[in-house]
């Protein structure tokens, strides 16, 4: 048999070779002794050998019986209404094994011992000890794939709540793909319309912002850095759309503090686009981005000029980020008006932190 059982049923992988090698041979060589049925004065050193490997046997075959009824009907066991009724199963169990093949193998081994004077009081006792010892170490087993069933359920669950979140965070990608494409072909339509030179290399950095969200798709987290490149190609885009309308600031190093944290990628894309797409740009009305970096924190803010004309919002650009953060970092996004300006706080992760 092999050292690692699995049960069909409770589909649970217990490795107890340790307890087996010690366990068996143990009752094996005790239980004889104890009950009398081996007198080493009064018998040949061979002889002795012998009779204690045939009771070795004898407990190795109760002890695999009763485990594999253990193993098989523990799904059974486990399912009682009570605990009087889980344990009144697993006994029942242990003795409809245990006593009939106990009995047969130690009367197999008075016949063939020709231990005719040997009294039957003597077997059924042995018998009963066996029986004690199995409804144990049952119970052992039992408290042991309790543990492991626990563990288990408790891994395929947060198995499942990770492939939920997995989805749902792949779902939340997904979305950014037609926000994008829905804010970038409202700025080409512009440009075509006003400036064909404008629009041909609005197109060609379009294609290379699009590459890097088709890169990002299978990333959970990137470096602050390479987000921060990123956002640079994207504001390259809205400066050939409005010009020195739109501006950045950076309150902090990027190169220094941009390889010690880690963000959602395209998360900076989509707090720049919320602010486009909610505020008035043109000559007379810049949109100035400040971007600082504290306490673990990305903060984006800007003077509110609010547009009086605009397109129409698809609604999903903080609570996209704001979703993806929470699932990826367990952090929300923070954002709250103060003294006339719009303020976006987005958690980092710091590493090696």
């Amino acid at each position: 048999m092999s050292n690692k059982w699995k049960s069909s049923d409770a589909r649970l992988i217990l490795d107890d070779t340790v307890v087996r090698l010690i366990g068996v041979p143990f009752f094996g060589l005790v239980i004889p002794s104890a009950t009398g049925l081996i007198d080493r004065a009064a018998l040949p050193v061979h002889l002795i050998l012998i009779y204690y490997l045939w009771f070795v046997f004898t407990a190795w075959m109760v002890w695999e019986g009763n485990r594999y009824l253990l193993f098989r009907y523990h799904t059974t066991i486990l399912q009682s209404q009570s605990l009087l009724q889980k344990y009144l199963t697993m006994i029942g169990l242990n003795l409809f094994y245990t006593i009939p093949a106990a009995l047969l193998l130690l009367f197999g081994w008075k016949w063939a011992a020709g231990a005719d004077d040997l009294p039957p009081r003597q077997i059924y006792l042995t018998v009963a000890v066996i029986a004690i010892c199995v409804i144990f170490v049952s119970n052992m087993y039992e408290k042991v794939l309790l543990v492991k069933r626990t563990e288990q359920e408790k891994l395929v669950a947060e198995q499942l709540q990770r492939s939920k979140i997995q989805a749902e965070l792949e779902a939340l990608k997904n979305q950014i793909d037609p926000h994008f494409m829905f804010n970038a072909l409202n700025s080409l339509s512009f440009l075509i319309e006003n400036d064909a030179n404008k629009a041909r290399q609005y197109t060609e950095n379009l294609a290379e912002v699009y590459r890097y969200i088709l890169q990002s798709k299978d990333k959970d987290v990137v470096l602050l850095q390479d987000e921060i490149d990123f956002m640079n190609l994207y504001v390259s885009l809205l400066e050939l759309r409005y010009e020195d309308a739109f501006q950045v600031h950076f309150g902090f190093d990027p190169r220094a503090q941009g390889q010690t944290y880690l963000i959602p990628p395209v998360s900076m894309m989509i707090a720049v686009e919320n602010a486009v797409k909610h505020n008035e740009l043109s000559k007379t009305s810049r949109l100035v981005l400040d971007i600082d970096c504290r306490e673990d924190e990305l903060i984006i803010s800007n003077k509110m000029r609010v547009r009086k004309q605009g397109y129409p919002s698809t609604s999903t650009g903080l609570r996209n980020l704001d979703e993806r953060f929470d699932k990826l970092l367990g952090k929300s996004i923070r954002s709250f008006r103060e003294g006339g300006r719009f303020i976006l706080c987005m958690p980092l992760l710091k590493l090696n932190g």
